[in-house]
């Protein structure tokens, strides 16, 4: 009669593999669970730079719009031709301000003016 006993308490019954299995799954799931949390932070952290990226990038298009819708006017390019080439109306004087050192090194002068 003992041996039967013995067969009985040995025997494992299919719902205790469940719970030791779902047991065990629910173990593995929350010791992953802190490092699912950092991931989460770096992944926010990593949203945050790329929309302050996205924004700056489109403040600066929105810049160079503006500048590029400047460009077909008339005092754009008259001021880039005094700036960049030392365009003068005629009659007028350019003075150029400059280091003293420079100017004594450099004797030679640029004249603009009606020819």
């Amino acid at each position: 009669m003992n041996k039967k006993k013995n067969k009985r308490r040995l025997r494992v019954k299919p719902y205790r593999l469940l719970a030791i299995a779902l047991g065990a799954t629910m173990v593995l799931m929350l010791s992953r669970f802190p490092q699912k949390a950092v991931s989460l932070e770096r992944q926010r952290a990593q949203r945050t730079a790329a929309a302050e990226a996205y924004l700056d990038a489109q403040s600066a298009n929105n810049q160079l719009t503006a500048e590029l819708s400047s460009i077909d006017s008339a005092d754009f390019i008259e001021r880039t031709a005094r700036r960049e080439y030392g365009y003068c109306w005629y009659g007028e004087t350019i003075y150029e301000v400059g280091n003293l050192d420079e100017i004594l090194a450099d004797q030679e002068f640029d004249v603009y003016g009606a020819p």
